[in-house]
């Protein structure tokens, strides 16, 4: 690095460093008192996000029972990769399942859109109170991620396990088409 990149990036984090704590001053003073920030006049990204709808992948070899029944139409899926928060797909029902705080949230149907391969729904339609929930079991079972809960209003007891991804490392995504060998005992070039 050189002087001069060094003083450039000193020079940048220390403005960076002024920059935050003036906008804790500022925040700090009564609305008017000072020129606000530009972070009070920004609207946020969050902002944007929450009323965009997300695109919810299904997860695969999901396994599923409720009161040790497997329903007869369901999905899960998630929103990235990793598996918090969960969309719960039984029948015409939706259930948001958010492990990580145990809980559940039912979601109205009319604000979730299905296409081919995803389910479309922003968190921003996510109801305000969540379902009365119980028993909560939450492990990594090895093969699987379990999630199991009992909804307490219905007495049901939702038993879910996703499989973990394979660790395939540098493997190519498909496998490598099959070359036409030549055949040199027909004779045929």
């Amino acid at each position: 690095m050189t002087m001069r990149t060094w003083a450039a990036s000193a020079a940048f984090y220390s403005l960076l460093a002024l920059g935050a704590i003036c906008g804790l001053c500022a925040s700090a003073l009564a609305p008017g008192a000072f020129a606000p920030s530009a972070s009070a006049l920004a609207p946020s990204a969050s902002a944007f996000a929450k009323d965009k709808p997300l695109s919810w992948k299904p997860i695969e070899n999901a396994l599923l029972r409720v009161n040790d029944a497997p329903p007869k139409e369901w999905g899960v899926y998630r929103a990235g990769r990793k598996n918090e928060p969960l969309l719960l797909q039984i029948g015409n029902r939706f259930l948001l399942i958010e492990s990580h705080d145990r809980r559940v949230f039912e979601l109205d149907p009319a604000k979730i859109e299905r296409k081919t391969g995803e389910i479309l729904w922003s968190p921003a339609d996510r109801p305000a109170k969540p379902l009365a929930t119980s028993d909560w079991v939450v492990d990594d079972i090895g093969a699987a991620f379990v999630i199991k809960v009992k909804l307490d209003a219905e007495n049901a007891l939702v038993d879910l396990q996703l499989p973990h991804p394979p660790n395939v490392g540098s493997l190519p995504d498909r496998p490598p088409q099959q070359e036409r060998r030549r055949d040199y005992f027909s004779g045929v070039k």
